[in-house]
């Protein structure tokens, strides 16, 4: 694993964790409308994969790897990373969490609201990653989430990390489990 990669690890890592809301922990959210848990959540993401989720030749375009590599650091939020010279991009699903839950259970450094390809979405970047080379797309699937994650070889590999995340989210999303 290259270094490159383990600071990929760090950032999402931390993603992972701000994902851990209150109600995740046995707390509460305080929405007094928060639906119970049912055996239906997430089930429209059940069978998607996000390691295949890429064609090759998207890949290629990105300047990445077209070898997946196994991106699950919590088993709630199984994923793949692929490498690149110059970036890391990494997908992950979340079928516990939602563009909004994300939003109220966690500390960020930016969490702004957007649409992706007509979804409901957040540009999300992890205290202490301002300014870092990293930046995650979370966008609405399936009664629950995908994360699209970049994160730069150097702080300034990628001008604009969360611009050319949401390009390519923007360009794929169209095929995330509605």
């Amino acid at each position: 694993m290259n270094k490159f990669f383990r600071s990929s690890v760090a950032l999402v890592a931390g993603v992972s964790l701000l994902g851990l809301s209150g109600c995740a922990l046995g707390g509460s959210t305080g929405d007094s409308e928060s639906a119970p848990p049912s055996a239906s959540r997430g089930a429209a993401l059940e069978g998607f994969d996000p390691c295949t989720f890429f064609k090759p030749e998207e890949l290629t375009s990105y300047g990445v790897s077209t070898q997946a590599e196994d991106f699950t650091l919590v088993s709630f939020q199984p994923g793949c990373a692929w490498n690149g010279e110059k970036m890391d991009i990494a997908l992950q699903k979340n079928a516990d969490e939602t563009v909004e839950s994300l939003e109220k259970g966690g500390s960020y450094d930016k969490y702004t609201r957007i649409k992706i390809a007509g979804r409901d979405a957040a540009r999300m970047i992890a205290p202490g990653f301002t300014d870092q080379g990293g930046c995650v797309t979370v966008v609405s699937a399936g009664d629950g989430i995908v994360l699209y994650q970049l994160t730069a070889a150097m702080r300034d590999s990628v001008a604009d990390p969360c611009g050319e995340m949401e390009k390519i989210a923007n360009q794929t999303a169209s095929r995330l489990p509605e």
